[in-house]
């Protein structure tokens, strides 16, 4: 991979020279960099270091794992518009995850205001527990519907390459 040297990589980008394995660690090498910049440990009062640290790693394991296997499913199908793929479904993928939080979101603030009535709250170390539950429940439900939807794009097109 060309790190710094932008026209050395425009160049092969213009003759069809890279693969589009090459493009793909691209893309996640962006992805891995935006996770680490946007989730960056940044000390802060209120939520302890540890907790910082466990949504980063995960986060970055998170996409590691998932774009592999997302690009690993493509390549045992057709093979083909990885990237045209990709940006299109975790387009859905994260609206759908999004309905999915706040369905969650929903039944955890219904349950934390009944809770409160009765009296009962959370520490902060169960209430960081339950935030990582639910950060981790919400990256497994994207990359499943992302994962999913690659495979039935490959049912689909080994269907319709099939001779009659």
């Amino acid at each position: 991979m060309i790190w710094f040297k932008i026209k050395r990589l425009e160049k092969l980008l213009a003759h069809g020279e890279l693969s589009d394995l090459i493009a793909f660690k691209y893309f996640l090498a962006h992805l891995l960099l935006l996770a680490l910049l946007y989730n960056f440990p940044a000390n802060s009062v209120d939520v302890p270091v540890w907790s910082l640290y466990v949504k980063l790693i995960v986060v970055l394991v998170a996409i590691s794992w998932g774009m592999g296997k997302s690009f690993e499913i493509n390549q045992n199908g057709d093979g083909k518009d990885y990237l045209k793929r990709v940006i299109s479904l975790s387009l859905v993928a994260s609206l759908k995850s999004i309905v999915a939080f706040f369905i969650l979101a929903t039944f955890i603030a219904t349950a934390t205001l009944l809770g409160a009535k009765m009296g009962f709250y959370l520490p902060d170390f169960w209430n960081q527990i339950l935030s990582l539950f639910i950060r981790f429940l919400l990256i497994g439900i994207y990359y499943k519907i992302l994962l999913s939807s690659f495979s039935r794009i490959n049912t689909a097109v080994n269907k319709h390459q099939k001779p009659l």
